[in-house]
């Protein structure tokens, strides 16, 4: 759906919630503020009628992007590392926010959000993720786990506000044996222990290798898909509505405004 339908769509649900409740004050006889939502009808119909001809066109037109005319360069070796952790987020971005489920050598479980997952080969299909560790060299528990048993679940999240609060409440440091799925409120599915009841997808994944990455303390794990868990019946070629990462620290829905395919690269295939 294009912006203008999802603002018309959102003036008529105000309208109909609007007339319902002139009714409701009618049928109990009472007069008071009837005059306003009369008023607040006709505003949001007048609004209405003005994106349909065009007159509000300039609303849903993106702002120019600036070229590099005026570009200045930044050192990144100069900036301190949440500024450029900022940065990178800022531009590299949007990203898939993907919360990954897995489970310890003693069935501990434990969920945590990532946005550093990557496709990198589809034939073997091959993923790639960054873990970091801790100010006391320790690693996350999903690199551990995922070393320890090989398995993980890697959940793509509806784009609701409800389920950001949830994806917050995965990432809060426990302590060793505490689970994420208490504070979260995600449910188990029936099908796979490891698997999120509210998840609009995952990928169900096992574990290579992780390689140490230079200059740095995090380590990068290689990892296979095994199986795809969905309720779709076709491939989804125009992606799913699910959370992403968009700037800095901040989540999203994925971007559907409008979109143009990239077909050349089909050119020396046979």
């Amino acid at each position: 759906m294009d912006r203008k339908a999802v603002v018309v769509d959102f003036l008529e649900r105000c309208n109909v919630y609007a007339a319902d409740s002139i009714k409701r004050k009618q049928s109990r006889g009472e007069d008071g503020n009837i005059e306003s939502w009369e008023s607040y009808i006709e505003f949001n119909q007048h609004a209405i009628e003005e994106i349909h001809n065009g007159k509000l066109d300039r609303w849903f037109t993106p702002l120019p992007t600036r070229g590099m005319e005026h570009a200045r360069r930044i050192e990144v070796d100069d900036l301190e590392h949440p500024v450029r952790a900022g940065w990178l987020s800022g531009l590299l971005s949007p990203r898939p926010l993907v919360v990954a489920s897995t489970q310890d050598e003693n069935g501990n479980l434990n969920l945590a959000p990532y946005t550093s997952v990557m496709a990198v080969s589809t034939g073997p299909p091959l993923l790639i993720a960054s873990f970091s560790c801790n100010r006391e060299g320790r690693y996350r528990d999903t690199l551990l786990n995922l070393r320890s048993t090989k398995k993980a679940l890697l959940h793509l999240m509806p784009s609701t506000l409800s389920m950001v609060e949830a994806v917050n409440e995965t990432a809060a440091p426990l302590p060793n044996g505490e689970s994420e799925w208490n504070l979260s409120g995600l449910t188990h599915s029936e099908h796979h222990p490891l698997l999120i009841n509210e998840a609009v997808a995952a990928l169900e994944v096992e574990f290579l290798e992780d390689r140490s990455l230079p200059d740095a303390v995090a380590r990068l794990a290689v990892l296979r898909v095994t199986g795809i868990w969905t309720t779709e019946t076709d491939m989804p070629p125009e992606g799913l509505d699910i959370l992403c990462q968009h700037g800095h620290d901040r989540l999203t829905p994925a971007p559907n405004a409008w979109g143009g395919k990239v077909l050349k690269h089909y050119a020396n295939k046979k």
